[in-house]
């Protein structure tokens, strides 16, 4: 079987990722930084920052395929010093994947790199990233890319728009809305005239799984290739709670692009991917999943 290293495996997208790459023929090792008990595939629990622990995991999997999701997202992350620690780590990776034979990996990018002067945004088009983590996320895409090519490893950066999903961090725009509407609180939303790109966190496993097992390389946006106002998402979740009347729906001035769509062509084009997830399907779940867990 081929062998395959996942980091940030119980992370938001990481935990929709074994099934698809064991359905493609992977023998998946995951590394996440909590404890967690699974049958599904083999799970290794190590800190990235851990130099020496993560070289050794490397040397003894020898895994020809890298999928690199762990990024620290803690609160406030889009001005957090640990972007530093987190692109050192993320460098030194490839270092002990080049070490062990490794083929081909995809890392993680961000649709904050683009400048958004053109909607929607293709993967070569004019970027601009502006905060500490789009700009640690587009320096580890130069280096990445340069370290591969001078290592003949394949190299995929994957700039992944918004996405949403179960078991998000409570801080998430989805959870945040359906739990404040729940506690029949207001639900402020400042940009509500912000148009994003919101993709299913599952979609974007199935999506990175059929990369990692294809010749596509290079930048490749994973993304729905449409908008949602912020002010309709809220709504359409009030909607499903009957809690409309706790909105407040505010256009307050922002230098953020008022869209920020992509361009999903690769992904139709050469990967064949179609059935997106329907969004309202997603937030009755997430409804019903927070209602459980409240019970």
């Amino acid at each position: 079987m081929k062998k395959i290293i996942v980091t940030g495996i119980t992370g938001a997208i990481g935990q929709y990722i074994s099934e698809p790459l064991k359905e493609l023929g992977f023998e998946v090792y995951g590394i996440g930084r909590r404890d967690f008990d699974t049958s599904d595939f083999n799970y290794i629990k190590a800190d990235i920052n851990n130099y020496f622990e993560i070289e050794n995991i490397f040397n003894k999997i020898q895994a020809k395929y890298l999928i690199h999701l762990a990024w620290d997202l803690s609160k406030g992350y889009f001005h957090s010093n640990a972007n530093f620690d987190m692109l050192t780590s993320s460098i030194n990776i490839l270092k002990y994947f080049k070490n062990n034979g490794g083929k081909k990996v995809i890392y993680i990018g961000t649709y904050a790199e683009y400048s958004f002067d053109n909607i929607p945004a293709k993967e070569y088009d004019k970027l601009n990233p502006t905060s500490v983590y789009a700009k640690c996320k587009n320096y580890l895409r130069e280096v990445s890319e340069l370290y591969c090519k001078n290592n003949n490893i394949d190299f995929c950066w994957a700039r992944i728009f918004n996405t949403y999903g179960e078991n998000d961090n409570n801080t998430r725009l989805f959870p945040y809305i359906i739990n404040t509407l729940q506690n029949n609180e207001k639900v402020s939303i400042n940009y509500s005239q912000l148009e994003k790109d919101y993709i299913y966190s599952g979609d974007v496993a199935k999506i990175l799984a059929l990369i990692i097992n294809s010749d596509t390389t290079g930048i490749i946006n994973i993304c729905s290739g449409k908008g949602i106002q912020l002010r309709n998402l809220a709504v359409m979740i009030a909607k499903k709670l009957g809690k409309v009347n706790l909105l407040e729906l505010k256009e307050i001035s922002t230098e953020e692009a008022l869209k920020t769509i992509g361009d999903n062509s690769r992904i139709i084009n050469e990967l064949g991917f179609y059935n997106y997830t329907d969004i309202e399907q997603i937030i009755e779940q997430i409804i019903l999943g927070i209602k459980n867990e409240k019970n």
